[in-house]
C-alpha cells in the first residue's frame, strides 16, 4: 500500500505555527512555504534518484503553485537515500551549499541534471553557475560541519525508516491541537498527491 497512516498523538495548541510534533527539526534545511500552513511535507529525495527528478519535473511545480503559494502546505525538503554510502557523494555536499547562498531552489533542476557526474567535473559544472558565489562555494565545500550536516541528513532518513526515494512523511495539525502523519512512497501522479492534500486538508 502506497498511502500509510502512521499515527496521530496530542500536541499543544498553534502546533501549525510551532511545529510541536514535526518529524523533523527544520532549521537549516530546504523550506517552501508559510509556517502557518496547516500540512507540512518532509520530502525525503535523492539528486540521484530518476523518479525524484521526474517528481520535480512534471508534479512539483503544480503542487508548488496550488498549495505552497496558497499557503496550504509547508514543504521542506532532506537530501538523503537509503544508502548510507551516498552520503559521501559531493552533490550532497553541493546542495547544502547551495542552501547556504540561499540558491537551493533555483538550482534544484540543475542539480538532477548533473548528479550522475564525476565528482570532479559536478564541482566545475555547479562553479560556473551565475547564481553562486564561487570562492564562497569553496570555502563552503572545505566545511567540515557542511559534510556533518550531509551525514546528519542520512541519519535522519533512517531514523524515519526511509525505504527508497522519494519518500513524503505528512504531518497534519488539527484546529484541536491533533497531529496526523501520513507517508507517501515514490513518485506518484499529480492527482494523487491532489486527493491526498485535499482529504487531508478538509479535515477539521
Amino acid at each position: 500500500m502506497i498511502l500509510l497512516m502512521l499515527g496521530h498523538g496530542a500536541v499543544r495548541s498553534g502546533a501549525a505555527e510551532s511545529r510541536a510534533g514535526s518529524p523533523v527539526e527544520l532549521a537549516d534545511r530546504p523550506v517552501l512555504g508559510v509556517k502557518t500552513a496547516a500540512v507540512l511535507v518532509v520530502e525525503i529525495s535523492n539528486f540521484k534518484c530518476t523518479q525524484c527528478r521526474k517528481f520535480h519535473e512534471q508534479v512539483f511545480p503544480t503542487l508548488r503553485r496550488d498549495y505552497i503559494e496558497t499557503g496550504k502546505i509547508q514543504w521542506a525538503v532532506i537530501n538523503a537515500s537509503d544508502d548510507e554510502s551516498e552520503q559521501y557523494g559531493k552533490i550532497f555536499t553541493i546542495a547544502r551549499c547551495a542552501h547556504r547562498q540561499g540558491k537551493y531552489w533555483e538550482l534544484l533542476d540543475g542539480l538532477f541534471s548533473v548528479a550522475h557526474r564525476a565528482p570532479s567535473v559536478l564541482e566545475a559544472l555547479v562553479a560556473k553557475s551565475p547564481l553562486l558565489d564561487r570562492s564562497e562555494l569553496e570555502l563552503c565545500l572545505k566545511d567540515r560541519s557542511v559534510r556533518t550536516a550531509v551525514a546528519s541528513d542520512f541519519a535522519h532518513a533512517a531514523r524515519l525508516k526511509i525505504r527508497g526515494t522519494p519518500t513524503f512523511v505528512i504531518s497534519k495539525w488539527s484546529t484541536d491541537g491533533q497531529r496526523t502523519e501520513v507517508l507517501i512512497a515514490g513518485a506518484q501522479s499529480l492527482e494523487y498527491f491532489r486527493r491526498a492534500f485535499d482529504e487531508l486538508l478538509q479535515k477539521p
